[in-house]
């Protein structure tokens, strides 16, 4: 989970931070969940797309781009958080739970309330992008 979060925020830190308040979440429901992975893993993703909406919002409003501490991050992770930040967060939610998560389509569709074929379009849309920034 604090892999997933930390490739949909780009923080270490803040990707704990928002696994932590899921697992809190997930033990305070444990009794009446039907399936606690899931429930786990959809409540990072929100957390996720939280912060990025909280992100987008502060730079909106402050109209300067959000510093993002790289000294954090490995060297060879760079690249790939580079390219990441460029997709919208709707694809690269979609991006990260497909190939880092190995999640198939259908549960990521139940993930981000979206049909499966709606998933299949913004992966393709996102490796449009990526394949752009990483050639």
């Amino acid at each position: 989970m604090l892999r997933m979060a930390t490739l949909l925020v780009g923080s270490p830190a803040v990707a704990e931070e928002v696994v932590q308040d899921a697992f809190a979440v997930v033990s305070e429901r444990w009794e009446t969940l039907e399936r606690p992975g899931g429930y786990l893993r959809t409540s990072v993703v929100n957390g996720c797309a939280q912060v990025l909406r909280r992100r987008a919002t502060e730079d909106k409003a402050s109209r300067r781009i959000a510093v993002v501490d790289t000294i954090e991050l490995p060297i060879h992770l760079l690249e790939l958080k580079d390219a990441l930040d460029r997709l919208n967060q709707r694809q690269r939610i979609v991006v990260v739970l497909r190939y880092f998560v190995d999640i198939s389509d259908e549960e990521i569709a139940e993930v981000i309330g979206v049909e499966p074929s709606t998933v299949r379009s913004l992966a393709h849309r996102a490796f449009a992008v990526l394949r752009k920034e990483l050639t």
